[in-house]
Formats: structure tokens, sequence, C-alpha cells
């Protein structure tokens, strides 16, 4: 019988790999710009690997300890868990967070180490770094570029949805300049995508259906349903957030014509 306290070690352990697992990428990653690794022969996305040294480094690191963080508790959303991360690192990697170049090389660490994790049979690794690269594009196009509204929060439940391999795949593939994904692309290709009904007491088990059976609410785009039924069950819980997406989304729209 296992011992409360090894069970104790082993949970922390297990709650440490991901982030231990992207501290040795980006050690990996140092070692072959100092010359020192000549065992990886793809880094899938044309890193620019002197580019990853310093704050850059430290933010995807931390980014991703702070994640993991928020969601050990398992209650907390997607959503909640990025917003805490982005909160826990902007003040102290303000430069990084400023800096379209360098958020982008960001993006681009998270890229390969999720590549890397679907290739050793990582999932659940590779769909918490899909969902950060979509939050972190987003935070891009919103508030450094300003070319959207809000952050796409449907998109990034695709790619984190537990039981869609198709889409998580065909997501990693599309951004890489490599043949890495391809036989794996094939494997998968067949299996239906899946979606996310927002009405937390769907009968979907963990709201999650085939994306061809949801849709969007057609007033704010933000979040998606598997029925008429779930978004009407929904709606004094999404009422006050409908509101101010759509006033966010009209004022947006309403700027970039004047």
């Amino acid at each position: 019988m296992v011992s409360r306290k090894a069970a104790k070690a082993e949970e922390e352990a297990q709650r440490q790999a991901p982030e231990a697992q992207m501290q040795q990428f980006v050690r990996s990653a140092s070692a072959q710009i100092a010359g020192r690794d000549t065992t990886t022969t793809c880094w899938h996305h044309g890193m620019d690997l002197p580019s990853l040294q310093g704050s850059c480094s430290k933010l995807v690191i931390s980014f991703r300890k702070e994640f993991d963080y928020a969601a050990r508790d398992g209650v907390k959303g997607v959503p909640e868990c990025l917003a805490m991360a982005k909160s826990a690192t902007i003040d102290k990697f303000a430069n990084v967070w400023k800096d379209t170049a360098e958020m982008k090389i960001a993006i681009s660490v998270f890229l390969s180490a999720g590549v890397q994790d679907i290739l050793k049979g990582r999932y659940s690794g590779a769909r918490v770094s899909a969902a950060i690269i979509r939050y972190l594009a987003d935070y891009i196009a919103v508030h450094l570029k300003q070319t959207q509204a809000l952050v796409n929060y449907p998109k990034i439940h695709e790619v984190h949805v537990g039981g869609d391999i198709h889409t998580l795949v065909k997501f990693y593939r599309r951004r890489i300049h490599c043949s890495c994904l391809d036989e794996k692309y094939k494997e998968v290709k067949s299996a239906p995508k899946m979606g996310y009904c927002y009405n937390s007491p769907c009968k979907f088990l963990c709201g999650q259906v085939e994306r061809s059976k949801t849709f969007y609410c057609s007033r704010c785009r933000c979040v998606t349903y598997c029925s008429r039924g779930c978004q009407k069950a929904h709606w004094r819980t999404h009422q006050i957030a409908c509101d101010e997406c759509a006033a966010i989304k009209d004022e947006f729209v309403a700027t970039k014509k004047t």
C-alpha cells in the first residue's frame, strides 16, 4: 500500500512535470545556441534561437508555471487560468509583453514545445501550449496591433478540448515549417472535430460535442452552445458578459470606421 507521504510526493511530481519539461526545452534551446546540443535536429518553427535568451525564456517558463498553478484545483476554466498567468507575469516581464517581436518568439517556443509533446505522446501538455499560443496571439492582436476587439475564447477551447486530437495536431501542423507532424496527422484526420458548450450543466460530458453541432451566440460571438436549450439555460449567466462583449465589439468597429 502506498503511504500518504509517497502519494503526495507523486502528486507533486506530476504537478511539476509540465513546468520541468518546459524548463528542459528552454535549456536544450540554450545549449543549441552555445553549440553544446547536437541531438535536436528540428525545432519545428524556424525559431530564432539566439533571441530566446533573457527575459523571453523566463516569461515562457513563468507563464506556464503560473497557468499550471492556477489549474491545479481542477475548478478554474481555461480563460481564468490564462488571465491569472498573465496577471502574474505582465509586470515582471513588461518589456516582453509590450514588444510584438518578443511575444512572437515566446509563441514560437510554446509552438515548438507543443510539437515535441505531440511526438512524445504528451497530449495534455500540447493542449495547454496550444491554448497559450492562441491566447498570446490574440493578446498581440487586441492590445499591441489593435486589429481585433477581444480574445477569441471559443477558438482557445477548441484546441484545449480533451477528446479532439484531430484539431490539436492540425493546429500545430499548420504552423510549423517542417513535416514532423505529417504522419501523425494521417493517423488522426478521420477523428471528429470537437466543440464546446458553455452551458456548464450541458448533457454532454465536460460540454464536449461535435463541432458541427455547435453555434455561436449571434450577438457577441464569444461563447458557443450545442443547442437552443443550452443557450436559453445559460442566458442568465451569460447576459452581462454578452452585453459587455457586444459593446466592446461595437466600439471597436465604430473606431475603425472613423
